[in-house]
């Protein structure tokens, strides 16, 4: 039992030499995988989601708006790709660069309803979610972009 208290000492003894040697002589003042040193400084206070709600697929309204994300059995894409297709448009729309038609738009039928939404909340107040602010930005219909 000796040898393990003594190997997480030393081990425990050297990762941080090597933190404190790196904070002096790195390039960016830290060898990541030891030490990070700026992890919460650079952490944002503010927090922004952006979601595709659909309203209408084709001819046929939906009871209430959708979750695109819940919509797998219509389009048959991985929840992870259609994430990163929701943050690859919704970072598109902040550029000002909307292709007329985006890929996934292309799998519904033309006069399909879609609206992009962004949540933003305050990570500084305990209760964070009492902070959320809903905006609607745009919405895609028969082809088009109309902004809010």
């Amino acid at each position: 039992m000796k040898f393990y208290k003594n190997f997480i000492v030393y081990w425990c003894a050297i990762f941080l030499v090597i933190a404190f040697v790196g904070r002096f002589t790195a390039v960016h003042k830290e060898y990541f995988p030891f030490f990070r040193w700026s992890l919460y400084s650079k952490t944002p206070n503010t927090i922004k989601q952006s979601y595709i709600l659909v309203e209408k697929i084709g001819d046929s309204t939906l009871p209430e708006l959708t979750d695109l994300r819940k919509l797998t059995n219509y389009h048959h894409i991985n929840l992870v790709d259609v994430n990163l297709i929701v943050t690859d448009f919704y970072d598109q729309y902040n550029l000002g660069n909307l292709e007329k038609k985006q890929n996934i738009f292309k799998i519904f039928p033309k006069e399909s309803t879609f609206h992009l939404y962004e949540s933003t909340m305050d990570l500084n107040i305990e209760d964070y979610e009492k902070t959320r602010i809903v905006k609607r930005l745009l919405t895609y219909k028969n082809e088009d972009y109309y902004f809010e």
